[in-house]
């Protein structure tokens, strides 16, 4: 209801952060409800809302409210009338959804006109077919009986090698998946059979109220939706035709019957375009702009008066999905995919590099550039390390490596022993602290002490509480003892605060490691703890290698996620659809399907350019390939994808409708502000309003 792209807007999603205190505070302010009530309108909103709309408000600018709470229903739903809730059954006609709310509307505009006979009126008519559950009515229910419409030359295309990550790890449908795009293709259509008797039924109102030619009717929808195309069963978030291009239908003054207007029309001209027709200027913020100007024949009333030059109309828009996500994902780079180039401009890019231009000479230099006898250019893997040919070391040198940290722990420097710095060793306050990297920070050391207090008689890890002038008790771990073949050793104290991790040491909580003195003066019982702690750390490596395999076993045993066990279609009288095929799951999208795509159309140029967030390409040009069967990236030259690429980041931070109309870089020349013959008149397309 307002004008924006979605980075301006922020909402990315229709679950609940569409319908948060954010949103009622930034966003439902600013509608096209608001600005038309404000200056008189009778406004009135009927149907489907929000999916996480909850009925707790109403939203500002609208005189009467009807509003849906949460996602579509057709039978036993809850609406919000003005801001009471009432509770809808499962009788046909009186509660089926679509009947209900074109009711409502027809009484809302007929007690409009006949009480406030000179007011204008806005209403808002939102269907929630042909969304699902898809209950279609029962007069329709067996409509469309072979329906076939979805099966287009995209339809189970799968898999798809040269597309982005979901497209290439999708394969074709098995006979299940089919009868079920079969099945669903034909209940959607069954649902809109119900919304064009809404349409046919407010048309008649208009006729009755004399209305009609001083009103404007505009049908659109709010996505496109895919069934089996490309292998992917359902679904609406992909950035290609059949899922973002939406009918848009306008009947009303100054509006030539029958004709097709080629020029781009975007969901965002929706606010704008109303508020034109109720003779109100659009706000500078607003992104799209209104469409009246294009509806205009510009013929001539006599030949006094000059047909004024038109403008130029936006050929090139943003289709834009989900928001850029952090580089690293629980400690993990994201991955990046593949251009897609061709490998010989790969090539040839990489030898313009001077690191690749010398016969391996550089230091840490691994590949060449080398020109074959053909020409081409190719990369060798340089035959030395670091620019420097290996050196071969035989003899005892050979064996020779740097004592690593953890070796310096248990070995000395000769053979012979150093007491100097025993009393040091001994002393309390001198507690070895680590001087590489604290073992555990202080976040780490509470979320063990957490972890340890949950578990049963652990081996190791034993946390100990420390409250009040309790006095300090000492702990006892029979485990300890069993393993560590040193007997009878009395339990040492532990510190408050601290973990002990063995029958000797503990871990403090400055991030040190403290023992009992017995380990610094005895050799022996030095020897005998060390060997006791490699025994531990030994069993615990087998364990976790053990479970290790039972956590991959039952990843790949577990159960669907879905519940296949549930009915996919509910009918109204209790009878129930079944899909008896067969129970079935399948993925419609992911994570990573998110992107930001360049979509052109004038009368020399019909092309799609996306980048996604993995740094996948993906090119096509609807004039050859209308199905968008082939990526074709790889035909581009870098000098044109950087266009492409510039004016893409134009377009993803724009804001106003200004900075949003910008031209479009053409692929292969053509004029920078396309402009299109006048459209063209088809003739009657259709017999009044029928359903």
């Amino acid at each position: 209801m307002g004008s924006e792209y979605v980075h301006n807007h922020n909402t990315y999603t229709n679950n609940e952060n569409c319908s948060s205190l954010s949103w009622q505070r930034q966003h439902e302010p600013r509608t096209f409800g608001v600005h038309l009530n404000n200056t008189g309108y009778r406004t009135a909103f009927f149907g489907k809302y929000l999916n996480e709309y909850n009925g707790t408000y109403v939203p500002p600018g609208w005189r009467h409210w009807l509003g849906l709470l949460k996602n579509s229903r057709f039978y036993n739903y809850t609406l919000c009338r003005n801001g009471e809730r009432e509770k809808h059954g499962a009788r046909y006609p009186q509660d089926y959804l679509t009947d209900l709310i074109t009711r409502e509307a027809s009484e809302f505009f007929q007690s409009s006109k006949r009480v406030y006979p000179h007011r204008p009126v806005l209403m808002v008519v939102s269907h929630a077919a042909p969304h699902g559950p898809e209950d279609a009515a029962p007069q329709y229910s067996t409509s469309f009986p072979n329906a076939s419409q979805h099966i287009t030359p995209s339809y189970n295309y799968a898999p798809n090698p040269d597309k982005h990550w979901i497209m290439r790890y999708t394969g074709s449908m098995r006979p299940v998946h089919m009868e079920f795009t079969n099945l669903l293709h034909r209940r959607r259509l069954q649902t809109l059979l119900s919304v064009d008797d809404s349409m046919e039924k407010l048309y008649n109102v208009l006729v009755e109220t004399g209305e009609l030619d001083n009103t404007y009717i505009i049908y659109t929808a709010d996505h496109g939706y895919h069934l089996g195309q490309f292998g992917l069963v359902k679904g609406k978030s992909m950035p290609y035709e059949f899922d973002i291009r939406v009918p848009f239908y306008i009947r009303g003054p100054n509006v030539e019957q029958g004709t097709i207007n080629p020029h781009v029309v975007l969901n965002i001209d929706l606010a704008p375009t109303i508020l034109a027709m109720a003779g109100m200027d659009a706000p500078g913020d607003m992104d799209g702009k209104s469409v009246l100007s294009l509806l205009d024949s510009n013929t001539p009333v006599n030949r006094f008066q000059l047909v004024k030059k038109t403008k130029p109309w936006r050929h090139s828009f943003l289709v834009e999905r989900g928001k850029l996500l952090p580089q690293r994902v629980d400690g993990q780079e994201v991955s990046q995919e593949e251009n897609f180039l061709p490998k010989h401009q790969r090539v040839k890019e990489l030898c313009q590099k001077t690191e690749y231009q010398t016969p391996c000479q550089q230091t840490g230099q691994k590949w060449q550039c080398i020109e074959d006898s053909t020409g081409k250019l190719r990369l060798h893997k340089c035959k030395t390390e670091g620019g420097v040919a290996k050196s071969i070391q035989k003899g005892p040198l050979k064996r020779l490596r740097p004592i690593s940290i953890k070796s310096q722990l248990y070995q000395r420097s000769s053979g012979s022993c150093n007491c100097g710095h025993l009393a040091a060793k001994l002393r309390p306050s001198s507690l070895r602290p680590f001087k590489k990297k604290a073992f555990f920070s202080k976040k780490k050391l509470k979320v063990l002490k957490s972890y340890s207090r949950n578990r049963f008689s652990r081996s190791v890890f034993t946390a100990t509480g420390y409250h009040g002038n309790h006095s300090l008790q000492p702990i006892s771990d029979r485990s300890d003892d069993d393993f560590s073949g040193m007997g009878g050793v009395p339990s040492t104290l532990a510190p408050p605060n601290s973990i002990r991790v063995t029958q000797r040491c503990s871990i403090l909580a400055n991030e040190t490691v403290r023992c009992d003195t017995a380990v610094y003066r005895s050799i022996q019982a030095w020897k005998d703890h060390k060997l006791h702690i490699d025994h531990q750390i030994e069993t615990l490596q087998t364990k976790i290698k053990n479970l290790r395999e039972v956590r991959g076993h039952l990843k790949k045993a577990r159960p669907l996620k879905c519940d296949c066990r549930k009915y996919l279609f509910k009918s109204k009288l209790n009878s129930r659809l079944r899909f008896k095929v067969g129970p079935f799951c399948a993925c419609t999208s992911a994570n990573n399907n998110t992107y930001w795509c360049l979509r052109t159309i004038n009368n020399t140029h019909n092309f799609l350019f996306c980048e996604f967030a993995t740094g996948f390409l993906e090119y096509f040009d609807l004039n050859t390939d209308p199905y968008q069967l082939m990526n074709a990236v790889s035909s581009l030259d870098r000098r044109l994808l950087n266009l492409l690429h510039v004016q893409l980041m134009e377009l993803r931070g724009c804001r106003g409708n200004k900075q949003c109309d910008a031209g479009s870089v053409q692929p292969a020349g053509g004029q920078e502000h396309g402009s299109f013959d006048d459209y063209r008149t088809l003739g009657q397309i259709w017999d009044g309003w029928e359903g």
